[in-house]
């Protein structure tokens, strides 16, 4: 099984293609050779294994497809085959039950009512996952405020309907990833991660930033765990049902 993270064409920075967490903390020369840390960090979070940067929703299935299982993957060193992605990040921007899975330019977004219309990437897209009703595979989509109110909601329990036995993962508060904190030196590409604000309001993370980047407790990476995280599986919400 295999984690990977996708970054959407206009979010803050581009994924390292290796996607596992650099150890900041040694400084030794050339920056490729760092050690990798199972920990998470201030500047990244750990336990993920590939990333990729995405165009479209087609783009990303394709990708997904096609996807080169590295050697550092135990059983690595060939073509990924269904089924085998275990953990998937998606991360575009979004706003009240809308994720802009194409891009902030492009007029389709992903929403309850647009599934349908995307349904055949979608399709795709799970199908790179294991259908798995005892240890369901994880999807979450990184993005601002997609999981809020009432169509957030309908949001993630659709798409956990065409995605059976998976978890969808929202998030009811706004994303934080600056580009500039989550830099690899020496790679041109920025570690995985989205940390999940305390925020609701747009702007608000950048003010408050100051006070809790680094307090990883207030603002923890972005995942199922996160207080401020939905969770729907089989199209009923299992996590964040304090929510409105």
């Amino acid at each position: 099984m295999i984690s990977v993270w996708a970054n959407s064409k206009d979010v803050p920075g581009v994924v390292c293609k290796d996607a596992r967490l650099t150890d900041k903390t040694i400084t030794q020369w050339p920056w490729s050779d760092r050690p990798i840390t199972t920990t998470d960090q201030l500047y990244g979070e750990a336990g993920w294994d590939v990333g990729i940067n995405f165009l479209a929703v087609e783009d990303l299935a394709g990708q997904l497809e096609t996807l080169f299982v590295p050697k550092y993957v135990n059983g690595g060193g060939r073509r990924i085959t269904r089924g085998e992605i275990k953990r998937l990040s998606i991360h575009a921007h979004g706003n009240e039950g809308v994720i802009l899975i194409n891009g902030k330019s492009s007029k389709v977004t992903l929403t309850a009512e647009s599934i349908q219309d995307l349904q055949t990437p979608l399709n795709r897209i799970g199908l790179m996952t294991p259908d798995d009703s005892k240890n369901p595979a994880v999807i979450l989509f990184q993005g601002c405020l997609a999981a809020s109110g009432k169509s957030g909601t309908r949001l993630i329990t659709a798409l956990s309907k065409i995605w059976p036995n998976r978890k969808v993962v929202g998030f009811v508060t706004l994303g934080f990833a600056p580009g500039g904190d989550m830099y690899r030196s020496g790679e041109h590409c920025n570690e995985p991660g989205m940390r999940a604000t305390l925020e609701s309001n747009p702007g608000a993370a950048d003010k408050a930033a100051g006070k809790y980047w680094g307090d990883l407790k207030s603002w923890p990476w972005a995942s199922e765990n996160a207080p401020s995280a939905k969770v729907a599986l089989n199209g009923k919400l299992i996590a964040g049902l304090q929510f409105p």
